[in-house]
């Protein structure tokens, strides 16, 4: 699995080794599609464009994990996540009770792909995370 821009949303791409997991596949129904590939024999990708990941796109990948990935769009609460889980990990490892707006953009900068960390997408939620990280901080402090 991993994370990419596409038309400035975040999706989340899972691959042939992610979408063997049989609690990966049923986390997917339903879910915001930004679309799915699938690679036939002579090696050629089909680009399939959806809104919603139904029962026969389902079949569909199955029928395909080895050669098939699949892009989730992410919802506004999952990418706020994504980037804070990546900041709190920083925090820890540098055994941080405190951080400035330059600090996180760095961490940011070090662990993120760059076109995600330039992207719409970082700046629209960066002000969020920021006061997420300093909400718990502020919670682990009075604990």
């Amino acid at each position: 699995m991993y994370m990419r821009i596409y038309n400035n949303k975040l999706i989340r791409v899972y691959t042939g080794d992610d979408l063997n997991n049989s609690e990966i596949i049923s986390e997917l129904k339903g879910r915001d599609l930004a679309g799915f590939t699938i690679r036939d024999k002579n090696n050629d990708i089909t680009f399939y464009e959806t809104d919603k990941v139904t029962a026969k796109e389902l079949q569909m990948l199955i029928r395909n994990l080895k050669t098939a990935t699949i892009a989730i769009k992410m919802s506004d609460e999952e990418v706020i996540d994504y980037f804070y889980m990546i900041a709190k990990i920083q925090l820890i490892e540098n055994n941080r009770d405190s951080f400035t707006e330059e600090e996180l953009d760095e961490w940011m900068n070090a662990n993120i792909d760059s076109g995600i960390i330039n992207s719409e997408v970082w700046r629209e939620v960066k002000d969020k995370v920021y006061d997420k990280l300093n909400l718990t901080l502020q919670s682990t402090a009075l604990s």
